[in-house]
């Protein structure tokens, strides 16, 4: 099967009602397997539910739109087995069935380090964000995040501009330059990404709007794209436990900035004390009521000597060569 006609079929299967990343990926090489539209729509019968060909075809139709607006504007479709399809993410429960893509693509290819946090940083907040942005983008490991206020975007630029190696996870359609989806603010720092040559990538389709939910399931992909998720600043209910609760399922390690001292107030760093007491701690950060279904192992970082941790950890455990 062409790609072509696999980011189609995908694409048309998530327009059907009850059908989501999880089925898609249970059904997978049922669907690959396929070679026609009704061979598709037959061999995902099971979970299609009460749909009938005339909403395959109206599903199909509205595929065959995403994909004209993608080689409109630049944007890539890449789908679950394509070999440009970041391997990390196969680890997820629900893979996004289509990863939309646009930028430097050569960075699915590369360790990739999610760094998150607060939007109400401190300056002890900001300059440890920086530093860790600067300390491995110049190891060539690329850096993720949402590009939000605060830890976000203090860990991605440095002087105003981009970090070589950083792709933006964003909540809404790529053509985010081209159509109002989200806020002024963001979508600037998604044009200046791609001046940087940097990469954005999502799982909403072209010209869906950023809202609320939508954040929050980008989260999701944050942690699935990251080989390495760092935290460096939080507090206990702060937004980045969405991100910290998908990628704890995950068997990779956690790190966490260790604030000193007279820095560690809990209004400011409150999770990252609650790190400190392992998994229980992260579970109530998460909200969960036990910690059995975590599978992350937490890596506290003290000090600038723990990069070397993170670096054996981030690149050495995960295939790629040092």
């Amino acid at each position: 099967m062409l790609e072509t006609d696999l980011a189609r079929y995908l694409l048309a299967l998530l327009e059907i009602k009850g059908v989501g990343p999880g089925a898609i990926k249970k059904n997978f090489a049922r669907i690959q397997a396929s070679q026609s539209d009704t061979e598709v729509f037959d061999a995902m019968r099971p979970v299609i539910g009460a749909a009938d060909e005339a909403d395959w075809k109206a599903a199909l139709s509205k595929a065959e739109q995403y994909l004209s607006r993608c080689a409109e504007v630049g944007i890539i479709a890449v789908t679950l087995g394509d070999p440009r399809y970041p391997s990390q993410l196969i680890e997820l429960s629900t893979p996004p069935a289509v990863l939309f893509c646009r930028g430097d693509l050569s960075l699915l290819a590369a360790p990739t380090l999610g760094v998150i946090g607060t939007r109400n940083t401190t300056p002890f907040g900001e300059t440890v964000a920086g530093r860790v942005g600067r300390h491995f983008s110049e190891r060539s490991v690329n850096l993720c995040n949402g590009l939000a206020d605060g830890i976000d975007i203090r860990s991605v630029t440095h002087d105003g501009a981009f970090l070589p190696g950083v792709i933006g996870v964003m909540a809404c359609g790529l053509d985010i330059l081209e159509c109002n989806l989200t806020s002024k603010k963001t979508a600037e720092r998604a044009g200046k990404l791609l001046g940087a040559r940097g990469l954005l990538v999502s799982e909403f389709a072209p010209g869906a709007a950023e809202d609320q939910n939508s954040v929050i399931a980008s989260c999701r992909l944050q942690a699935g794209m990251s080989h390495l998720l760092l935290l460096v600043q939080s507090r206990i209910d702060g937004g980045s436990r969405f991100t910290v609760g998908h990628f704890a399922k995950l068997p990779r390690k956690l790190a966490f900035i260790v604030p000193p001292e007279e820095q560690s107030s809990e209004a400011v760093f409150g999770a990252n004390l609650l790190l400190l007491e392992g998994k229980e701690g992260l579970a109530r950060f998460v909200g969960l009521k036990t910690s059995k279904t975590m599978k992350a192992d937490l890596l506290p970082l003290r000090s600038r000597d723990s990069y070397d941790d993170v670096m054996r950890s981030l690149v050495g455990e995960n295939g790629f060569l040092i």
